[in-house]
């Protein structure tokens, strides 16, 4: 049976939360080891499924966003990273927490764009490369496992050609905070496809993407498989169609970040 139907960036970040967290790689390391949920979009639906924050807090649950059509950093009041040890929360520096991660535990990190090439990047508003930059050498190292949840939304022609072309000190001007871009050396991509056939079994296509009157970013997918499961997503894409789009609350342009001042300057 194929069936198909259309998914909102912000029904496809719950569809994608709601797979991860059932996936065996995920389980063991929540179950049993060590996890670090950073901030980020997608990832405050993980928190909310797991029940480590509410639905209030997510739109907390983020670090850099592009909102109302700019690129900047979230306010000042931004929830921090999650760190759990077989399943209980630690409180602490998430560095530190890092700092005792094995093989089989897990960090799991947004991207901002991936390509058919399986690479994913992440933007940097901070000189020293920010989550990534402290995480990836540590991750690298000790052979950790990295789970990139992301979706299509965000796929880009080359995550390699992006990065020649981005830089804090590169960039000679900006509407709105200027970044770097780097490929993550390192860790799964995991999108709408993933979760699909982790909840249901099913294989899934994306189609087509894009969309109007606030469903901008929207992907159509086409998926196949038995009937019962193929049912069982179409109830699941049905409820999802009430998933509403996080707002979250940027910096104060008074208070960026930013040694020298983008294009715009919003009147405060």
């Amino acid at each position: 049976m194929i069936a198909s139907f259309a998914l909102s960036p912000a029904a496809a970040k719950r569809l994608i939360a709601r797979g991860l967290i059932n996936e065996p790689i995920f389980r063991h390391a929540y179950t049993t080891g060590k996890l670090i949920i950073s901030v980020g979009t997608t990832n405050s639906y993980i928190a909310h499924e797991l029940g480590l924050i509410n639905a209030s807090e997510q739109r907390l649950f983020a670090a850099g966003v592009v909102t109302k059509g700019l690129p900047c950093v979230a306010a000042e009041n931004r929830l921090p990273h999650i760190c759990l040890e077989k399943g209980q929360r630690v409180e602490g520096d998430w560095v530190e927490f890092l700092n005792g991660f094995g093989r089989d535990d897990v960090f799991i990190k947004g991207a901002n764009a991936f390509d058919a090439n399986g690479n994913a990047a992440v933007l940097m508003a901070n000189p020293q490369g920010g989550t990534a930059g402290a995480a990836w050498g540590v991750l690298a190292s000790r052979g950790s496992k990295v789970l990139i949840p992301v979706g299509h939304e965000k796929m880009i022609p080359s995550c390699q050609a992006a990065t020649k072309v981005m830089g804090i000190e590169r960039v000679d001007n900006s509407l709105g905070l200027r970044c770097g871009l780097a490929v993550l050396p390192v860790g799964q991509i995991y999108t709408e496809i993933n979760a699909l056939h982790a909840l249901f079994g099913v294989d899934a296509t994306i189609v087509s993407a894009g969309g109007v009157d606030g469903s901008e970013g929207s992907i159509m997918v086409a998926i196949e498989g038995e009937q019962q499961p193929v049912r069982a997503a179409l109830t699941m894409a049905r409820s999802l169609l009430k998933e509403k789009p996080l707002s979250v609350p940027k910096q104060s342009c008074n208070n960026c970040i930013m040694d020298f001042p983008c294009f715009f300057k919003q009147e405060e």
